[in-house]
């Protein structure tokens, strides 16, 4: 391990040399143009290296032999892009079609397919959106995620969902050889049909563990073995109930699951379905929940968080001490690994805040390190700007964890730009190279990135304070960051405007409305605009899902008993309050938020005489994927920028 080390830290210390260059900040389109490669897993028998790689124009799947050569496309779409992959065994991948850069972090109803490593026996397992388009208009079809592959197998387990004008609901379970698309139902016997239904599935697939929901109420079904009768070890409001199982443990009797039960963050944590009892805890953080397992041959071998900084901590020592070795030598960046069957050969993916990523090839048995590729080679460490955690104290006293960058000449009193986030119930900014923020900050401008309540990986308090304070709690979180910047001397209190995507949106058009005096301008990207519409409207995909539908009505408000708040925190009604000037972007065939967020929006201000710029982008969904439209986007939100944040 010392040699593997040194090795290690000699590169790193190249690339801090490396990354000291003067060369010319990069143009707008670099921070957004597709990857070299935007990920890579090694075969399990380490003769295969699989990539994420730009083909026609689009993501597609290439492979390269080890030791590394010209990579080889295994796919070629021109209209989609692979957003997954996974090895099944040897010779054998997975792929997922979809979209890059939707604002949704999901590619619902993507194609599946099966390839071999040498390009052959290519076959669709499962027809995505993409492959169900008729005249115009989305048929029924039936998606399938992916539950767990089988080692040593040409099968997976799969789940499937299905699609229709009108409501999403989860189908059958099966087990689908790859190379014949067969399905063997496994379903049968199943405790209950709900439509929300999530499995967990032995390594010999298995189904071991039913979490099914519905009308509001969750259950936890288990059995023993095949054989065995279902069992119900827990039922619960959804939104009470505090542990959620991950995987059957290596004695077969055993669950590992994630629980917040007496606790406030979820840690991972050993369960006993023989007698119902919450036993060993095996990993906790005192920043984040832990959901998240390694797993290696069907075996959890260590787990995954994002606190202030992500990283892994392994169960398994051999691995902790290849982990430990990696980190020391990196110290500056988060280190994932994937590796071999044998462990001999493992794949490094090392990121940082200013580097988009650089894969290595290490060597364990020769303690030799190979350099792979850098994500992004034109992207210059030394040019972006450190982004660093930060945390301040909200109204009602509640910690706000947030990000900080600021532009690499520093500086106080700076024009600062508040990014939101969407979602809002997602893990929101994390530690990494973000390419707006690094856009943004290559321009001048400080960014400030609350993970407001309701950011889901703080902890059961943090997410439950955020339960109907749509701009409530939720916005004063947004607006006591601002004033906190301010306090500290990084943002100039008449340089600040806010942005953001989706709830982010949301977000912007009601800070300008609830705190005119906050912000100079705002950019509001796809948002909602209108509470009652988003919860009431039938043409969106959100309103086909019952289940979404009740988790809303928790979650945000029902429209028919809480008419009058969801009413006064609709940025549609309050355009009167809006002073600064706006620009809003939106997709045409945005099917998750439609752009009649967007048009009832502009037409209230045009009424209140608010200054406003428009953008609708045809054939766009919720973000834009077109690299021309992109680049029409962050050109305006340049130019907007620079009018209203350039010096007083």
């Amino acid at each position: 391990m010392n040699r593997i080390a040194a090795l290690l830290a000699f590169a790193a210390a190249a690339l801090t040399l490396a990354s000291r260059a003067a060369d010319p900040l990069p143009p707008l389109e670099a921070f957004f143009r597709l990857p070299q490669y935007a990920a890579m897993r090694i075969s399990p028998d380490g003769k295969h290296i699989a990539a994420l790689a730009p083909v026609n124009g689009r993501q597609n799947l290439v492979v390269l032999d080890v030791p590394p050569k010209e990579a080889r496309a295994l796919s070629s779409f021109d209209s989609r892009d692979v957003v997954w992959f996974e090895w099944l065994n040897d010779k054998r991948l997975l792929l997922q079609t979809g979209t890059l850069a939707t604002r949704d972090a999901e590619s619902r109803g993507g194609g599946i397919f099966a390839v071999d490593a040498d390009g052959g026996e290519s076959r669709l397992l499962v027809e995505g959106s993409d492959e169900r388009l008729t005249g115009g208009m989305r048929a029924v079809y039936r998606a399938i995620s992916v539950v767990r592959n089988l080692p040593g197998t040409d099968d997976f387990i799969g789940e499937e969902f299905v699609y229709d004008p009108y409501t999403t609901s989860t189908g059958e379970l099966y087990r689908i050889n790859s190379r014949t698309g067969r399905r063997t139902s496994l379903g049968v016997g199943k405790p209950e049909s709900t439509k929300q239904e999530e499995w967990v599935v032995d390594k010999h697939g298995i189904p071991r563990v039913q979490i099914a929901t519905d009308k509001g109420t969750t259950r936890i079904w288990y059995r023993a073995s095949a054989e065995a009768a279902w069992q119900k070890l827990d039922e619960a409001p959804s939104f009470e109930l505090r542990w959620t199982p991950l995987a059957v443990a290596e004695d077969d009797k055993t669950l590992y699951v994630s629980s917040s039960v007496g606790r406030d963050k979820a840690a991972i944590v050993r369960y006993d379905p023989a007698t119902r009892a919450f036993g060993e805890v095996l990993a906790q953080h005192p920043q984040v929940d832990l959901t998240r397992l390694v797993m290696d041959e069907g075996n959890a071998v260590g787990v995954v968080y994002d606190a202030d900084r992500a990283g892994a901590a392994m169960f398994d020592p051999a691995l902790a001490r290849l982990q430990a070795t990696v980190d020391a030598a990196f110290p500056a960046a988060v280190n994932a690994l994937s590796w071999s069957r044998d462990r001999s050969l493992v794949l490094v993916t090392s990121y940082s805040d200013v580097s988009p990523g650089t894969f290595y090839l290490l060597d364990v048995k020769k303690g030799r390190m190979q350099f792979l590729a850098d994500r992004a080679p034109w992207i210059k460490p030394g040019q972006m700007a450190p982004m660093k955690p930060v945390r301040y104290a909200a109204r009602d006293g509640l910690e706000i964890p947030a990000y900080l960058t600021l532009p690499r000449n520093g500086g106080k009193n700076l024009p600062m730009i508040v990014d939101v986030h969407g979602g809002p119930w997602v893990h929101g900014a994390a530690w990494g190279f973000d390419s707006e923020v690094q856009f943004f900050a290559s321009r001048g401008y400080a960014v400030l990135q609350p993970n407001f309540r309701g950011t889901d990986r703080y902890g059961w308090k943090h997410l439950h304070a955020s339960y109907g304070q749509w701009g409530l709690s939720m916005q004063d979180d947004i607006t006591d960051g601002v004033k906190w910047a301010i306090e500290q001397g990084i943002a100039d209190p008449k340089r600040v405007c806010i942005y953001g995507a989706s709830y982010g949106g949301y977000a912007v058009m009601m800070g300008l409305a609830k705190t005119p005096e906050l912000y100079r301008c705002g950019v509001d990207y796809v948002g909602v605009t209108d509470i009652p519409l988003m919860l009431t409207m039938t043409w969106s995909d959100t309103s086909r899902n019952e289940i979404s539908i009740e988790h809303m009505k928790v979650m945000i408000g029902d429209p028919a008993r809480d008419t009058k708040r969801l009413a006064e925190t609709s940025p549609v009604n309050l355009a009167a309050r809006i002073k600064a000037p706006v620009l809003m972007a939106y997709g045409a065939s945005d099917v998750r938020v439609p752009i009649e967020h967007g048009t009832h929006m502009r037409d209230a201000l045009e009424k209140a005489g608010v200054k406003y710029r428009w953008m609708a982008m045809d054939g766009e969904g919720h973000g834009f994927r077109d690299p021309a439209n992109q680049k029409a986007y962050y050109e305006a939100v340049e130019k907007f920028f620079a009018e209203n944040l350039g010096p007083n």
